[in-house]
């Protein structure tokens, strides 16, 4: 990622997308979300206020956590979804005050990204794919991939996203897969299956690498979702 990219502003201007978005689709709030299948579009929007919510009250728990991001929805499952954007528009730009000109956490932005998208495909509004949020994300994804890429006897393989190159996993790269941010980041969240992922450009058979796309809490679905 490059760091003069003010991560605070793309923090901010991925939540006013997402805000319009919401919006905008008037009555949207029950439609259910295929890439988060336990939530709604409200749901989404209640974790993304939870959130900010919890950074400004320190309640930092297991975050990141299922339960952490549960309780978040639970605790606004009862109110309307103009009410949680509401209090979104109060705690949201009070974090991005907290966090100052470049301070936010690139997690917070792949987090917000990619529910922006997930957003996108349940009310079938695909848009911001060459967003630099989309960037912001894969950068915080690839940084974490190591691990999984490195499991066993995995070869390490080599990334390629435009003149972007990355290498996951240890030693000399024995496959190399090149494809754009957005496709690369939604294969690497547990947005993709592994037909999809099979789909990109890859230099050979990519089938033994195919376990390591559960990286940490995401799993490959087996339906595509979008």
């Amino acid at each position: 990622m490059d760091e003069g990219i003010d991560t605070t502003a793309v923090y901010r201007d991925t939540r006013l997308r997402i805000r319009g978005l919401v919006t905008e689709a008037d009555g949207a709030g029950d439609t259910i979300v295929p890439a988060c299948p336990s939530w709604r579009v409200r749901d989404v929007v209640a974790h993304l206020t939870g959130v900010c919510d919890d950074i400004l009250t320190g309640n930092l728990d297991g975050v990141a956590t299922d339960p952490w991001t549960q309780a978040q929805v639970e605790r606004r499952a009862e109110r309307p979804l103009a009410e949680v954007i509401e209090e979104w528009d109060d705690v949201g730009p009070r974090v991005e005050a907290l966090f100052g000109p470049g301070g936010a956490l690139p997690q917070l932005v792949f987090d917000e990204v990619t529910h922006e998208h997930d957003l996108r495909g349940a009310l079938r509004r695909p848009g911001a794919r060459d967003d630099v949020a989309v960037d912001v994300g894969l950068g915080f994804l690839v940084e974490g991939m190591n691990a999984s890429f490195g499991q066993g006897d995995l070869p390490a393989v080599r990334v390629c996203c435009r003149a972007e190159e990355w290498v996951l996993g240890e030693g000399e790269p024995a496959v190399t897969v090149t494809a754009s941010a957005f496709d690369l980041l939604r294969s690497f969240s547990g947005r993709r299956t592994i037909d999809q992922i099979a789909a990109l450009d890859w230099s050979d058979d990519p089938a033994r690498w195919f376990a390591a796309f559960t990286f940490g809490p995401f799993t490959v679905p087996a339906e595509p979702v979008e």
